[in-house]
């Protein structure tokens, strides 16, 4: 159901994330529309005026940040067509399978018209249907090349009776929007639909908007608990790094819908899970893929990859830090149960030894480096296969591989501190080598951090250099000694030949408790 809208005068503030300065008024123009739903047929118009030259050309992207293969999102385009400010028709053909190529002649103006066929509900594709909109902006808007750091606007039309909202619309049902640049325009996944729960809270004086578009019955115990639980994550995580920069944040998610997936954006995240509500595990299953959506606010989207910003969106993105970038964000997401109090000790040792028994016993695990599995995600990271591969012999997750890592690090980081310091202090030190210094990129504050800022923060925060373990255990394949490592926080692990637990020692000191305690309770914050 749709929350009262009365109510919802709260639940929108003005969003501050606009440029400083006054900026000429945008030139490029985007409708998308929703005429026939069933059809799964979005129709795009983007209006450019400002043409210059003989030639105009619109790309569509290849591949989606957060998703690193290559996805071919031109595919789904169909119905293309242009013409003039008058109606007029203008010439066009293809270079290559994603670019268009325009001539307009003597027009200063050109108006592009096509669809998109949207049947897939995920974090990096759309759907539209007679239950809703949703979009993923990469997989449905062109950006004019060389225009991409423009200003644009978007209008969207959509089917009556039907409700807009995404992480920028400052009002429900708002229509219209202004953007930065492209990027901006496709990080905001956007659903409209006949109806959709929406709920707010507070946290370190920002808003927080839950939007749950639900497929089965719910509660009003259901929906608090689940309101509830999300703030206690987004307290937690809070406290790592610190507040974001950011007035108003929107989650985005699906319960109950086929599929399963999350994808982080500037604003806002996109959460599709499979369970409806029925009772409290399945209330909490979506939590825990904000848990993991939400840290990426500050890693990946602000404390972000060199590689990743500007994007490039004409060929798929290799670079070697997604162990730090998805795998601590894995590492943080799955501890965030415990320092928001969402399970019990015994969920966070389960979740350890998953970690740990994976890191251990995956066959890929000696084939490819954590640096390895990062340069290699595009062959992996949702990429459609037209063949079959041997990868389950021959890699190793780059999420699981770095959460391994993040796990050593945070423990033996606490160990040589006297309890003092943690792998958030690490991270916090990330901030500043990165997030905090001068030198913008594109349209974010900072610049990208690269492999040796990383190591460099680690060192620092640890009182020694870490070059040699970096070097052992990011660049190569030698198995992290994690009895070693959780020893230091009074824990063993007993193995089985199919499920490994990890339980306290009974012998632990009370140096070993200290720091077991401090690490699973984030008492030191």
């Amino acid at each position: 159901m749709l929350t009262a809208l009365v109510a919802l005068t709260a639940l929108f503030i003005p969003a501050t994330h606009t440029p400083v300065k006054p900026a000429p008024a945008p030139e490029i123009h985007y409708t998308i529309a929703m005429p026939e739903p069933a059809s799964h047929l979005y129709t795009v118009t983007l209006d450019v005026g400002g043409v210059k030259g003989s030639v105009v050309k619109l790309q569509m992207p290849v591949w989606s940040p957060g998703r690193y293969a290559r996805m071919d999102f031109a595919k789904n385009v169909q119905e293309f067509s242009v013409t003039d400010g008058n109606g007029k028709a203008v010439r066009w053909d293809r270079e290559n399978g994603s670019l268009w190529r325009i001539y307009p002649g003597t027009a200063h103006r050109i108006v592009a018209h096509y669809r998109v066929f949207g049947d897939d509900l995920s974090g990096t594709f759309s759907v539209l249907d007679t239950l809703h909109a949703n979009w993923n902006g990469a997989s449905v808007f062109m950006y004019v090349e060389g225009r991409k750091p423009s200003a644009v606007t978007l209008h969207i039309d959509a089917p009556p009776g039907w409700h807009i909202i995404n992480g920028d619309a400052q009002k429900l049902d708002q229509t219209d929007y202004t953007f930065e640049n492209y990027d901006r325009l496709i990080d905001t996944p956007t659903e409209v639909a006949p109806s959709f729960m929406v709920d707010s809270f507070t946290v370190d004086n920002r808003l927080y908007r839950t939007v749950v578009h639900h497929n089965g019955p719910t509660t009003p115990e259901e929906r608090a608990r689940f309101v509830a639980s999300v703030r206690r994550i987004v307290e937690a995580h809070n406290r790592v790094i610190g507040p974001p920069p950011l007035r108003m944040y929107t989650f985005l998610f699906h319960i109950g819908f086929p599929g399963g997936d999350g994808m982080e954006h500037l604003y806002s995240t996109q959460i599709i899970d499979r369970k409806p509500w029925v009772d409290t595990a399945s209330v909490l299953a979506g939590v825990e893929t904000a848990a993991h959506e939400y840290f990426h606010v500050w890693n990946v989207k602000r404390i972000r990859p060199i590689a990743l910003g500007p994007f490039d969106y004409t060929h798929e993105q290799y670079q070697p830090s997604l162990w730090v970038a998805e795998g601590w964000t894995q590492y943080y997401g799955e501890m965030a149960t415990s320092r928001a109090r969402l399970g019990s000790t015994g969920d966070t040792y389960a979740m350890i030894a998953g970690i740990v028994q994976a890191n251990l016993t995956a066959p890929g695990r000696k084939e490819v480096s954590a640096r390895m599995a990062s340069f290699e995600a595009p062959f992996f990271d949702g990429a459609p296969r037209a063949q079959k591969t041997n990868s389950s012999q021959t890699y190793f997750t780059y999420y699981y591989k770095g959460a391994g890592i993040a796990l050593a690090l945070d423990l033996m980081i606490r160990d040589q501190s006297d309890n003092v310091r943690s792998l958030d202090d690490a991270l916090r030190a990330l901030k500043k080598l990165s997030w905090d210094q001068p030198n913008a990129s594109y349209y974010l504050q900072g610049r990208g951090y690269t492999e040796a800022n990383v190591e460099h923060a680690v060192s620092q925060v640890m009182g020694k250099d870490m070059h040699a373990w970096f070097d052992k255990y990011v660049g190569g394949t030698e198995d992290i000694n994690f009895d070693d490592v959780l020893a230091l926080a009074g824990l063993r692990i007993d193995r089985t030949e199919t499920r490994w637990t990890v339980t306290p020692m009974p012998n632990a000191t009370s140096r070993e408790i200290a720091i077991r305690d401090s690490w699973l309770a984030d008492a030191q914050h």
